[in-house]
Parts: structure tokens; sequence; C-alpha cells
């Protein structure tokens, strides 16, 4: 993966220090016009390169990619030696299973010129044994370079076939060519042009190409010449260059015809003799259909039928499809969407009964948690694991209660996601809810939250046991703090004492028209030794208005709460607020205000903080300034108020993020970031996983 890495060579403020501060995303970049291979051995998908159109760039990177209809998502970046091919989209793969290598033609090098015509072998593909490219030479007169070329592999002849595609201008192909000895393995690669007879199809780009070894058949579906779609179906026979002249044939399938179309995906059962295509854009709209051709290859009667799901599938175009015999499971990775979940994108979705036949129902599921905001996040340092619960997915009342765990997250671009199912009567499904970890005692307290749009907001409480799933299996426990309860709310800031086992909760909004400045604490809060219980604090002092969405972080050596901005009534704040014995110990509350030496960051809402206190510093992350979604990052120097003036310095800005979630791991310096919205309208919401070098903006001591 080429990793988004910029460097910030002065850190303003009275501490001027240089900083490395570098994100990086956990897992494959968004993308489209990418391939993907599958290799039976491992069960996994072979993914290379594609374009990130966020900030054009064409990619050169190979992802190892599992996911399952049980919702497991895992994706291992291979780092083969050897020269690497350019970062190209649009290009043909194909992948020979035995000798586990996968051979890469053409595609687009720019936006999209140059088109290129070279090809590429990766020994070790799927992760067994040392990956590594070579550049092949091939023998006799190559193809015209191309971009989105239809492509085929036939393992009997180690064959690549190539039909059609676009110059990267105007001007399209309908010539069909083989690569001999793909593989590289018993000769040297050969490229061949097919004389074809027949009429064959018209020139195109974009098409689907399926293959029928046994009968040495190429079947070609749709595509586009540069304006709508196509949807027509074409065979082509001896299709290796073997057995006989290659001859064109259109089939005319009964049944009723999916729309013409272009960017779809095809997958084969070869068993069943059976094409399924999925998605693709017609009038400028991201399909979500899914269909099947049966008798595929021309021989017997080919006819169309559209597969009903279950569940709701993605909006795609320009995506990878590959398809598992053993599992009839099609798993399709990343592409465009003119959906604004997903645009440009690196889900992955399995869809379950991919050749209508063989198993009861097809549905789509979709790896890793879905996008949302507002969730609660967790790291656990003794794992190095991350979980997400809850959060809301788009401005509607679809809330969430699921729970997620994202394994090995400082140290490695490796993406793994696996959801848990745990015992016990599970929470509403929730957002803007309090969701934290005591690692001694490895339990989650969650707290209130909205559980429609905006409400009704609630102010039950949850622990779950075994939350860190190392100890035995997560429970979870709805349980009946003694006291007065804190009125219901969602959007309020908390943090935890795990010295006082004391959970600290501050403002808020009632899902209705109050918001909150009152703070209350739990005693007891992870249910071990005794019942928790509530008390509200009566700090003296001029307290801070009443506000929702204010970041909160906690210094336990002193004691120190430390709030800064929210919002209430439209208003963003930008204000820094301390409360001293905020745990409800050691002497009466009190308010004060911190004004820092210089200007800092603008007023804003729905970002996140986090706290180094060995140095005393506050690190704010985004939010909502009341216009826009920001991306800056800045560092409060001297945050409890005990340390020194106050000052704000500003660091390595990120991605545009608001109701994200953020979480601090110490040992490393590192600020890891999760999910949010990345938009106002449409709210795109996320589900990435993004980490931040030199958190708190001091130099690792080698650095210096």
């Amino acid at each position: 993966m080429k990793r988004l890495t910029f460097f910030l060579p002065l850190v303003l403020g009275a501490s001027s220090f240089l900083s490395a501060q570098v994100w990086t995303l956990a897992g494959p970049q968004s993308r489209h016009s990418h391939t993907a291979v599958y290799d039976p051995t491992s069960a996994q998908m072979i993914i290379f390169g594609g374009q990130e159109t966020s900030i054009d760039t064409d990619l050169n990177d190979v992802w190892l990619g599992v996911t399952s209809s049980n919702q497991d998502d895992r994706f291992t970046q291979l780092l083969p030696t050897g020269t690497v091919p350019a970062g190209r989209y649009g290009h043909v793969a194909t992948y020979d299973p035995t000798s586990n290598r996968m051979t890469i033609f053409g595609g687009a090098e720019g936006l999209p010129s140059p088109c290129a015509n070279d090809v590429w072998i990766l020994e070790g593909a799927n992760g067994s044994g040392t990956a590594s490219w070579t550049a092949a030479a091939p023998t006799g007169t190559a193809p015209a370079p191309r971009v989105y070329s239809a492509g085929a592999y036939d393992p009997t002849t180690d064959a690549m076939i190539v039909f059609g595609g676009n110059n990267c201008s105007t001007g399209y192909f309908n010539d069909a060519w083989v690569l001999t000895h793909a593989n590289g393995v018993d000769g040297t690669p050969a490229w061949h042009e097919l004389q074809t007879s027949g009429t064959p199809p018209s020139a195109r780009e974009s098409a689907s190409a399926v293959y029928d070894s046994v009968n040495n058949i190429l079947t070609i579906y749709a595509g586009d010449a540069g304006g709508a779609g196509f949807g027509d179906v074409w065979t082509l026979s001896n299709a290796n260059g073997s057995g006989g002249t290659p001859v064109w044939a259109q089939l005319s399938p009964s049944g009723t015809a999916p729309k013409p179309r272009t960017g779809q995906s095809a997958i084969y059962d070869s068993g069943e003799d059976r094409m399924t295509i999925f998605g693709g854009v017609n009038g400028g709209a991201t399909l979500t259909d899914t269909w099947i051709l049966t008798s595929s290859n021309g021989i017997g009667s080919p006819s169309w039928i559209q597969i009903t799901t279950a569940t709701t599938a993605p909006s795609l175009a320009y995506h990878s499809a590959v398809y598992s015999s053993t599992a009839n499971d099609m798993y399709v990775f990343a592409g465009a969407s003119t959906a604004d979940k997903l645009s440009t994108n690196s889900h992955a979705f399995t869809f379950y009964g991919a050749n209508g036949v063989t198993k009861a129902g097809s549905k789509w599921v979709l790896g890793g948690p879905a996008v949302r905001y507002s969730q609660s996040v967790y790291y656990d340092s003794s794992s190095n694991n991350l979980f997400v619960f809850g959060g809301q997915h788009s401005k509607t009342n679809l809330d969430f209660n699921d729970y997620w765990e994202a394994t090995d997250i400082i140290g490695s671009t490796n993406l793994k996601w696996t959801v848990i199912h745990a015992s016990g009567p599970i929470p509403k499904p929730r957002f803007g809810h309090t969701g934290l970890f005591d690692s001694v005692s490895d339990r989650m307290m969650v707290f209130g939250g909205g559980t429609g749009y905006p409400g009704p907001c609630v102010n039950d409480y949850h622990v779950l046991e075994n939350a860190n799933t190392q100890g035995g299996t997560p429970t979870w426990v709805t349980l009946q703090p003694s006291g007065s309860l804190p009125p219901v709310r969602q959007l309020h800031s908390s943090v935890y004492d795990s010295v006082t086992n004391t959970l600290i909760i501050f403002g808020g909004y009632n899902c209705e028209t109050s918001y909150y400045n009152d703070v209350w604490v739990l005693k007891n809060a992870n249910d071990v030794s005794a019942l928790p219980s509530w008390t509200e604090l009566a700090p003296t002092g001029s307290a801070p208005s009443e506000r929702e969405s204010s970041s909160a972080v906690y210094d336990s050596t002193t004691n120190t709460l430390i709030v800064f901005g929210g919002d209430a009534f439209g208003t963003e704040f930008g204000d820094i607020w301390l409360l001293s014995n905020a745990n409800g110990t050691g002497g009466t509350p009190a308010w004060t205000e911190l004004t820092a030496s210089n200007q800092g960051p603008s007023a804003r809402s729905g970002h996140t903080a986090i706290y180094d206190s060995v140095n005393n510093r506050m690190t704010i992350y985004a939010g909502y300034n009341g216009e826009h979604i920001l991306d800056d990052v800045w560092i409060l120097s001297g945050a409890n108020g005990h340390g020194g003036t106050a000052t704000w310095s500003q660091g390595l800005a990120g991605q545009l993020r608001r109701f994200h979630s953020s979480v601090y791991a110490s040992s490393s310096n590192q600020m890891i970031t999760f999910g949010g919205e990345t938009n106002l309208n449409p709210l795109n919401p996320n589900s990435d996983i993004y980490t931040l070098t030199d958190a708190n903006g001091l130099m690792r001591p080698s650095e210096k």
C-alpha cells in the first residue's frame, strides 16, 4: 500500500519541536478498477492496483483478502520483492493456482493516459513462500496498449485470453489475443492474435469475460464504447487458440434481460454452467441487481434469471468479484458508487449462494462493521486490539448494538475485523453513548445514548464482562445502579478513573430540547466489588455553559477533568474548562476556565481528544465548526492547569471527520481513530481505522 505520508516541519507554539507525525490507514485504500483473483488453496482473493480517485493516485499494492458470510473481514498486505509494476487501473489479471502465480497485463498508468501493454508475473501470489515480481518479455507482436480489456485464464493450457478495451482515448477494440505460457513456468510467454470467424462483438471496453475450460468457450457480456452500456452476450469457441478456428456467436437468452450496463462483474460456476453478473453502471447510476445466465457457454438454452436477495445489495461498479466454487460464494471488493455511503470505497462483501442453485436463499453480507458515527471505541493495550460498540449508520433510525474486534492495530497496516457475539441481554441499539473499558477487570461500561434519531434518549447502564475476549465469552449484564440516576442523554462526554473505579460524565443532550452542564460520577463502575452508585457533583465556580458533543479527558494524577468545545443551540464553543476533584474525592469539585497563551483551534463540536498524562498534553482532532467538517490536529501543552502555561501547537492534519472516535496508545504515542462522518449532506459515514504517530507532538528521543 502507498501510505499517505506527510511531514510537518514546524510545530508552532512556545515549545518548537520538529515533528514526524504520520497518518497510516489500516487495510487497503479505497479504489476502483483494480483486479482480484481467487486462490482456492488459501481461500483468499489476491488484489492488485486500481485507482484511488480522491487523490487521483494509481496504485500498485498487493493485498490478500478474506471475507465470509459470517461478516469476518481480513486484509493482509503482501510486500513482494523485485521491481514493482507501475501503478495502474483497468488492467487484466489472471491466476494459476498450481504454480501460485498471478499475471497482469496492460491498464492505464495515468488519468488515464498512458496506456500500457506490459506483462508482469507475481510469484508466491497467495503469500505462501516468497512473493516476487518479474517483468515478463513475451515473444510475438503484443496487443496495442489498452485499458479496461476483458480477460480470462485457461488453466489447462496456461493461457491468458484478452478481449477488447480502450486505447486511453477515443479508440475501442474488439480483437482477441492469447498469451501462451502465461505463468512463465514452462516456457517463455508469447502473444498470438486470434484470427476469428463469424461476426464479432462491436468494439468496447469494460466488458465481462468468463471462460469454460472444458469446452474452450469464452463468454463476453456488456461493456461500453463511450456511450450507453451494452446488454449483449457473445461466445467465442476455441478461445484458447487451439482446437480449430475461433468462432464468434451472439447468444439470444430467453427471459427478461438485465439493463444494459458497463463496469459490472461476472463470475462463472463451471459445474452448473452459470454466469452470475452483478452491478455496473446504467444511465450514470451504479446498480445493485444480480443476474444469472444459465447455459452461459451457449451449449443448451441460455436464459436470464434475476436473483432476489434477502438483504440489501451494495451499489457498485468497477469493483472486483471472485468466486469460490467450494463455498458457492462470490466475494466483492471495493469499486466506485453513486451511493452516498460507498462512493469510492474499500468495503468487502460476500454474496452467499452465488449460483442461485446449491444454497437455500441468496444474500449479501458486508465484511467488517458497517459505516457509522457516534459509536464507542476502546483500545486494549494487552492484546493490541480495538473494540467498537454501537453507533449510527446515517441520519435515520438505524442504530447499532453490534460489537466488533479489530486485531493487531499498532505496528501493522493489516486489517482483521471479527464480529463478537456476546451472551446475555444485549443493550438496545444506540449512538452518542458512553462506552469505556477497565483493563483490570476486563469490562466495558455502557451508559445512555440515543436509541433512535435522535431519541428517545436513555439512562440505562450495562457492563460487558470479558470484553476483550481473552478471558472467556463476553457476557452482557444489565445493572440498576443505586442513587438517583442522571437524566436521559446522548452526546455527553465521559471518562473513567481506573484508580477509584469511577465513571465521570459531563453535559449532553436529552434528545428533545435540553442541554446539560451537570457532572455525575458512578462509583464501583465495573460492578466487581459492589453495585455501582450514581452521585451528582455540585462543583463550585462558574460552570461551562450547557452543551453536547464536547471532548473530555482525565488526569488521574491531579484528579482533573479537562473539557474542550462542544455545541448548543447551533453555537460551537472553543473554550477549555478544568474540573478539580473530578472523581468526587479529595475535596469540593471546582470549575475553572483555562486560557491558553496563544490562539488555538477554532470553536468546534463532535471532535475527539486524547491525553498524554506523562507529558500533560491533550491532542484534539477534527470536528465541526458550524459550517465545515474539519481535519486539523492541535496539541495543548500544560493541559491540566498545573504544569506551566497552557499553549497550543498545531499537528499534522488528517481526514475530514466528526463524531468519530479516538483513543490513545501511550506505549507507542499513537492516536487511533475509527469511523465518523466525512461530509455534511449526505453524511457519508466511515469505518476506516487510521493511526497518527507522535500523537502528543513531541519527537521520539532518536529524532531530536
